[in-house]
């Protein structure tokens, strides 16, 4: 038996601790009418750019709570187009933002129109326009943990799936060859954005759909067992959490309840059979725990693709790029 062989018998040892909320659906489908009363798109400013073979943009997109979403927006020069283009909507990790255009020039390069903007309160230009009903300790995963009509993941899934909704809306793009892509968080939004749109999408009338998603190490799933298998990541603001208002654990079911509703488990399923998914592991990694992932990837019902990689953490593989361009490249192009 090979590592991955051994490892994957012993993934299957370990119980998936989340509870699906019973109103899952109707809480994600009321939140998703709200939120899509005004159309998403893209304003688009034209920036300067020393290459003649891309048209690059500032983007913002005006969320459901009228927060303005920032990013970049980058396609293959109208002048070459022969038909519309393949779309990517590129997702941040945790506490990150945009990123470069450089990053998303690899992916423009190959003829797809990309999208990233800021998560909403991170390190981005994006602000967080909500108010809390208390505070929280260090970054966002704390912030309106009292309910989850009240907490902070609850606009950013609405935030990720109006970036999709928004591409799709571009003139110039194939609503109906969209992917979805990011690392740790980005990975995880990219998972439940795909799966909200493609599964309720249509019953309030939204153009988008996700036809492919790469999540590499994804965050975001099954916070139960993170939250005891973590080290050195997100989860740790909750454990700080803990230890300054309920030293004892007396309200640990009410939040880990209150954090079901974003469980990136409960979301995969949503994707559907035609999405084909491409998700990566690190065996070491202490920040999105294996078996974390494993049950992410266990709940995707269509074509799909686990990458494990024994000797790495939370860091990116190499050679992992390559897959992903492989991947969109058979699905997108």
């Amino acid at each position: 038996m090979t590592i991955i062989q051994d490892a994957i018998q012993q993934l299957e040892t370990i119980p998936y601790r989340g509870v699906p909320p019973e109103d899952f659906k109707e809480f994600w489908l009321e939140s998703l009418r709200r939120d899509a009363q005004t159309k998403a798109r893209l304003e688009l400013e034209a920036i300067a750019y020393p290459l003649s073979k891309v048209e690059v943009f500032s983007a913002t997109v005006l969320s459901g709570d009228r927060t303005k979403l920032k990013g970049y927006y980058m396609r293959p020069r109208a002048i070459d187009l022969q038909e519309a283009l393949p779309g990517l909507v590129r997702f941040h990790g945790y506490s990150g933002n945009r990123g470069q255009l450089s990053e998303l020039l690899l992916w423009a390069l190959q003829g797809y129109a990309v999208l990233a903007l800021d998560v909403r309160g991170q390190c981005g230009e994006t602000p967080d326009t909500r108010v809390y009903p208390s505070g929280a300790f260090s970054g966002w995963l704390t912030l309106g943990l009292e309910s989850p009509h009240t907490h902070y993941l609850r606009q950013v899934y609405l935030d990720g799936v109006r970036a999709v909704e928004a591409l799709a809306n571009q003139p110039e793009v194939d609503e109906k060859r969209i992917g979805c892509m990011g690392k740790s968080q980005g990975g995880g939004l990219a998972v439940i954005a795909g799966g909200v749109i493609n599964a309720l999408g249509q019953e309030v009338n939204l153009k988008g759909g996700v036809k492919a998603v790469s999540a590499a190490m994804p965050f975001l799933a099954d916070f139960r067992s993170s939250y005891q298998l973590q080290k050195g990541g997100p989860l740790e603001e909750l454990a700080w959490y803990f230890q300054l208002h309920d030293p004892e654990h007396q309200r640990e079911e009410g939040i880990f309840t209150t954090l079901d509703y974003f469980d990136g488990v409960h979301f995969a399923p949503w994707l559907g059979k035609k999405t084909a998914c491409l998700v990566s592991m690190g065996l070491k990694d202490t920040v999105c725990p294996p078996a974390t992932v494993y049950w992410l990837y266990k709940g995707i019902c269509g074509e799909k693709k686990l990458l494990i990689y024994p000797e790495y953490e939370h860091e990116s593989p190499d050679g992992f790029v390559d897959r992903q361009i492989e991947f969109f490249a058979k699905e997108l192009l």
